[in-house]
């Protein structure tokens, strides 16, 4: 799970969403035609020049957040690929694999002409190696979520591994399917955390040939690679001989090139704003929703105002969703309708529960003993106590959600850590209320989030909380249920619960926003992974 996300800032809505579905529903279009009558024998060669606005902080997703989604994906392959298309886990470093019933052993067979960037080969001990190292102090905790609970692993031969868990663990594939859980070599596994995040060797399409902190990584293309998902219909290397990650900051600067198309080919995370600038230079804009929950607002049910949920519900009723996404990123994101996104597998809709009603809101505060209301516009209980609640964020949605809850009489005070301890203190207890980003295509994000036994229990339920224990019965069930229709009974409960008593406020499901140069191709977000297999440049 990812818990940031680089954040689009106020833009005009109209306009842009307009031009948006021209570029999402004509713009590809049209370069896939002309992409189409390029052999593909003519489509090798060239260097990409991607823009990214700060340095992902390192290389290796198991360490490191957002390089997930940029770089990583193309150094170390996975295990399993999830297919966006049809929602299912197909091989890729493994050939096949056996699922016990019960979810708690799991036996993959493994490619045996797999090589790591560094010559060696993929075994199943390397396998073993990999997992072992994901439980180290240091690592993600994304690639922690997916070793939780491994109580023992087998090398039966050289290319085969049995995985086991002390509790079933429904969501084991689809976590291997991710870029954190990626495949590096038994020398880099062993590596030090600090040093995982400046080198790699993985057994993806690209090899890592530079990582200048801050100013740029370079990519080279494997000759040898063979191994694609099935999913590309691209049986050998690359395309592209060249990837180039240039950290560039400033927005003028980074768009500027974009259009002028020479020193970038590629943007990501596209501020609104920007979109009729990209549009009317013929960049070729596209978009992907989050296959997880999207920005989700966990509540701290421990701090002394929250914890009566007519309080967290008066929150949750009183946060106009349309206008949030309309401020926050030009209209771009989608206003949430349950705690996953509508392309999670296992979406269950909660709209009913999360429609926009303010006086509904004001009554619930009214019960919950804030009657009186400050000279400063701020509510007043009976000990006068002033309703302030303090948030561990400052940025454009923050001050929506502010504007918006002040006119309930609600204070939210924009109070955000040091970059460095942001991670801790979301998980410290000391804020009403948190954020969250995920990103994982599978129900078991919620476990993973708001599990009390196991799990990060982001909403501080107590001991005591009957429908708290409920909710974590719930989450432990979905994960440890094979059959997906039974699973989605149990997602649906637990997805009402999480709404109808507040323990999180989803806000909106994030889309993102790629804009790039017309003579960039097949080049297209899976889930929200960047793959580049397929990519590649026509000729000037």
């Amino acid at each position: 799970m990812s818990s940031s996300r680089p954040r689009r800032r106020l833009a005009a809505a109209a306009a842009t969403l307009s031009l948006l579905a021209v570029a999402a529903c004509s713009g590809n279009a049209g370069q896939e035609d002309t992409g189409a009558q390029v052999a593909k024998k003519d489509r090798s060669g060239g260097t990409l020049n991607i823009g990214l606005s700060a340095d992902p902080g390192g290389v290796d997703a198991a360490v490191v957040n957002q390089v997930w989604r940029t770089v990583a994906r193309s150094l170390a392959d996975s295990l399993v690929f999830y297919n966006p298309d049809t929602k299912k886990v197909e091989p890729w470093l493994a050939t096949s694999w056996t699922v016990s019933d019960d979810a708690r052993k799991y036996s993959f067979k493994l490619r045996d002409d797999v090589t790591f960037h560094d010559g060696t080969a993929l075994t199943a001990k390397v396998v073993k190696a990999n997992l072992e190292s994901l439980n180290r102090p240091g690592i993600h905790s994304s690639a922690k979520t997916i070793v939780q609970g491994i109580s023992k692993i087998r090398t039966p031969s050289e290319h085969e591994i049995t995985v086991e868990f002390a509790e079933p663990n429904a969501a084991f594939l689809v976590s291997l399917s991710r870029a954190y859980g990626g495949i590096v070599s038994e020398k880099t596994a062993r590596l030090p955390v600090e040093k995982r995040q400046n080198w790699l060797d993985g057994s993806g399409p690209f090899s890592l040939e530079e990582y200048v902190p801050n100013q740029r990584i370079v990519l080279k293309k494997r000759e040898d690679y063979t191994w694609a998902p099935k999913y590309f219909d691209h049986a050998g290397p690359a395309y592209l001989d060249q990837v180039v990650y240039k950290i560039i900051p400033e927005d003028s600067v980074r768009n500027g090139a974009v259009i002028g198309g020479d020193e970038l080919q590629f943007v990501y995370w596209v501020n609104a704003k920007y979109l009729p600038q990209f549009q009317s230079a013929g960049l070729t804009i596209s978009k992907t929703l989050n296959p997880a929950t999207g920005t989700e607002l966990p509540v701290n049910t421990s701090s002394k105002f929250l914890k009566d949920v007519r309080v967290r519900q008066a929150l949750q009723t009183g946060t106009d969703r349309d206008q949030f996404v309309k401020i926050d990123s030009g209209g771009i994101d989608e206003p949430a309708t349950g705690p996953l996104s509508k392309d999670n597998p296992h979406y269950s809709d909660q709209s009913a529960l999360l429609k926009y009603d303010p006086e509904r809101a004001a009554s619930l505060l009214k019960q919950a003993g804030w009657t009186r209301t400050g000279k400063d516009g701020i509510r007043v209980n009976a000990s006068g106590e002033r309703l302030s609640l303090r948030v561990p964020a400052d940025d454009a949605g923050w001050q929506v959600l502010q504007d918006q809850w002040k006119k309930l009489g609600i204070e939210l005070v924009l109070d955000p850590p040091l970059p460095a301890e942001a991670n801790e203190k979301l998980l410290s207890g000391e804020y009403d209320l948190a954020y969250w980003y995920a990103s994982s295509p599978d129900p078991d994000v919620l476990r993973a989030n708001y599990g009390k036994s196991t799990g990060s229990n982001r909403s501080f339920i107590a001991d005591d909380d009957k429908t708290g224990r409920k909710l974590d019965r719930l989450l432990q069930e979905q994960n440890q249920t094979i059959d997906l229709t039974e699973r989605q009974k149990l997602v649906d409960q637990a997805s009402r619960i999480l709404v109808e008593q507040a323990y999180e406020i989803p806000v909106s499901n994030d889309i993102d926003v790629w804009a790039y140069s017309p003579r960039l191709h097949d080049i297209k977000p899976v889930g929200l992974d960047q793959y580049l297999i397929n990519a590649w440049l026509a000729k000037k």
